[in-house]
C-alpha cells in the first residue's frame, strides 16, 4: 500500500510540469514552424516552456509560455546572402563559419537572453535546442540535460558526436550534391569523403572556436568548449524517414520522427480559395517554392516561362510567389501566402511543384500528391533525387527551366497514373507505425525528464577520438609491424645470401685449384 501511495505522489509531482527551455535560433520559418506543435503539446501536458525563437508563438491561451524573440538573427542570413546560391564545398564551409559567427553574436547579445543567463534564480529541467551547438551554453548554465531536435536529418557532426555511423558513401552529408545517393560515381565519392572529413575537422578548428569566441565576448565569462558541452547531449530527435533518407546505423539515443511532426488538423479554407478549388472543372496544380526561395533568385525571363507554360496547359494553377510585374494568365490564381497543408488536402489538387524542402515533401506524401521537384540549395537536391527514385516525382533543373520543359514535366506526372499509385504506397509506408511523430517526440522528452538524461543510451564511440574510432592506431601498428617484419626478413635473406655466396664461391675456387 505504501509503495502505491509513493508512486501516486511521485506521479503528482511530475504532473506539476517541468520547466523546459526551447531554443530554435535558426533564421528560417520552415525550421521554426516544424516544432510549433511540439511546444503546444508540451504546454498542454502541463509543462512550462520558455521559447527562444526567431518565430515566437503569440497565443494568449498559452499561459505557461514565455517568448524571447530573437528574429534579429535573420540579419545573419541577409548579410551572408546564403539562400539560393550555389557554393563550392570550400565556399560553403567558409560561408557557414561566417554565418555561425554572426548569428551567435546576434543571439547572445540580445538583452533578454543576457538577462536570462544572468538570472541567478532561473531554473530549467531540460533544454531542447535545434541545430546550432552554441545553444548548449544554456544546458551548461542551468545544469540540466539537453535534447537536440532537427527538422531535417541531423548533421554529420551531430551523428559523430553521439557515436552514430557517418559513412560518407552510405549516408552522404545532405549538403553534398550527388546525382543518385544509391549509385555514387567515383568523383562524387571523393567529394563526399573530402567534405565529411573536412566538416569534422573544421568543427574543431573553425566552427566551434568561432562560436565560442563570440559567446565569451557577449557573456563576459568563460564557457567550456562546445565540444566538451556536446558530449552531454542526451538524445537526438530528427526528421528522417526511409522514404526520404538513406538508412543509417544509429544508437538508441537517436529517435526518428520523420512522418511529419508539423502536420496539423484540417482547417477550413478561405472562401475565395475554397471557391477556386471547389469549382474547378479540371485538375489543379499547386506551385510553391517554400519560404526561403524568394523571387529574386529567378530572373524575369524564367518567371515568365512558368506563366507561359501554365497558360498553354488544360489545368488550373494555384501559385504562391512574391513575383511582380508579370501578366498572370486566366487559369492562374496567385497569392503571397497559402495554407499549404489544407490546399494539398483538397480533392482537386493533383500535382505539387516544389523546391524539395523536407516538410513540403512530407505534406505531399501525407496527402498522396505526386510532384515536380525544382531544387535550389542545401538538402533539396538529395531530397528531390530520392523522390524521383521512388517514382513519385519528376525533377526539373533550375537552370533548364523553359516553357517546354515545364509543360513536359507537368504533363508527364498528370497523365501517367503510376505516379499517383506510387505516392499512395509511400504514404502508407510513412505512416505504418504505432505512434505519431508528435506522440513519439513527447514520450522521449518526458523519458529524459524522468531520468534526468539518458546516459545509458550513449555509444562508446562517442568517447573515442577520430583515429581510435577509425582504428587508425591499430591499423598503423599492424602496418608498422609488417614493415619491420618485412625489412627484418629481407635483411636475413640478404645476409644468408651473402654468407652462402661466399662459402659456395670459396669452395668452387678451391676445387678449381685442386683440378689445376
Amino acid at each position: 500500500m505504501s509503495s502505491v501511495i509513493f508512486t501516486i505522489l511521485c506521479s503528482l509531482c511530475f504532473c506539476e510540469g517541468a520547466k523546459i527551455l526551447a531554443v530554435v535560433s535558426t533564421p528560417s520559418y520552415s525550421h521554426q514552424v516544424y516544432f510549433h506543435n511540439l511546444w503546444r503539446e508540451l504546454l498542454a501536458r502541463g509543462h512550462h516552456v520558455t521559447l527562444i525563437s526567431t518565430e515566437p508563438i503569440y497565443d494568449n491561451d498559452l499561459i505557461n509560455l514565455t517568448n524571447i524573440n530573437i528574429n534579429a538573427t535573420y540579419d545573419a542570413v541577409d548579410k551572408m546572402k546564403l539562400m539560393g546560391k550555389e557554393f563550392s564545398m570550400w565556399q560553403l564551409i567558409n560561408q557557414f563559419e561566417d554565418f555561425l559567427r554572426t548569428s551567435t553574436k546576434l543571439h547572445f547579445s540580445h538583452p533578454e537572453v543576457k538577462k536570462l543567463l544572468n538570472d541567478s534564480s532561473a531554473h530549467f529541467d531540460l533544454v531542447i535546442y535545434e541545430l546550432v551547438a552554441s545553444s548548449l551554453v544554456y544546458s551548461w548554465k542551468f545544469s540540466c540535460p539537453s535534447i537536440l531536435v532537427s527538422s531535417l536529418d541531423s548533421s554529420l557532426e551531430d551523428h559523430f558526436i553521439l557515436g552514430n555511423s557517418f559513412h560518407p558513401l552510405v549516408t552522404p552529408e545532405q549538403n553534398v550534391h550527388i546525382a543518385d545517393p544509391e549509385k555514387i560515381s567515383f568523383l562524387e565519392k571523393l567529394v563526399s569523403i573530402t567534405y565529411s572529413v573536412s566538416c569534422i575537422s573544421f568543427m574543431y578548428t573553425k566552427f566551434y572556436p568561432a562560436a565560442e569566441e563570440e559567446i565569451k565576448k557577449q557573456l563576459g565569462y568563460d564557457v567550456p568548449s562546445l565540444w566538451e558541452l556536446s558530449r552531454n547531449i542526451s538524445l537526438i530527435m530528427d526528421a528522417t524517414n526511409p522514404i526520404f533518407h538513406n538508412i543509417r546505423a544509429v544508437g538508441p539515443n537517436t529517435i526518428h520522427i520523420g512522418s511529419g511532426l508539423h502536420i496539423n488538423k484540417p482547417k477550413s479554407l478561405p472562401e475565395d480559395l475554397k471557391d477556386f478549388l471547389d469549382n474547378s472543372p479540371v485538375p489543379v496544380v499547386y506551385f510553391s517554392l517554400g519560404t526561403n526561395v524568394k523571387g529574386n533568385l529567378l530572373n524575369q525571363t524564367t518567371k515568365a516561362e512558368f506563366y507561359k507554360a501554365f497558360s498553354e496547359l488544360p489545368y488550373k494553377f494555384l501559385v504562391k510567389v512574391d513575383w511582380e510585374n508579370l501578366t498572370i494568365p486566366k487559369n492562374v490564381k496567385v497569392a503571397r501566402w497559402l495554407p499549404q497543408q489544407d490546399v494539398l488536402r483538397h480533392a482537386n489538387v493533383k500535382l505539387f511543384i516544389t523546391q524539395g524542402g523536407l516538410q513540403s515533401l512530407q505534406e505531399a506524401v501525407t496527402n498522396a500528391i505526386p510532384m515536380v521537384g525544382i531544387p535550389f540549395f542545401g538538402d533539396q537536391f538529395q531530397n528531390v533525387q530520392k523522390i524521383v527514385k521512388r517514382g513519385i516525382a519528376v525533377k526539373l533543373h533550375r537552370h533548364e527551366i523553359s516553357k517546354e520543359t515545364i509543360k513536359n514535366a507537368i504533363t508527364k506526372v498528370l497523365t501517367d497514373p503510376t505516379y499517383k499509385q506510387k505516392v499512395e504506397e509511400m504514404r502508407d509506408l510513412m505512416y505504418d507505425e504505432p505512434m505519431t511523430s508528435l506522440d513519439k517526440a513527447i514520450w522521449w522528452i518526458e523519458y529524459v525528464l524522468r531520468h534526468k538524461g539518458a546516459p545509458l543510451f550513449k555509444s562508446n564511440a562517442a568517447n573515442m577520438p577520430m583515429y581510435e574510432y577509425l582504428m587508425l592506431d591499430v591499423i598503423g601498428a599492424v602496418l608498422a609491424f609488417l614493415i619491420v617484419l618485412s625489412v627484418f626478413i629481407k635483411l636475413i635473406y640478404k645476409s644468408l645470401k651473402f654468407i652462402l655466396s661466399r662459402l659456395i664461391g670459396g669452395y668452387f675456387v678451391k676445387s678449381k685449384k685442386k683440378r689445376d
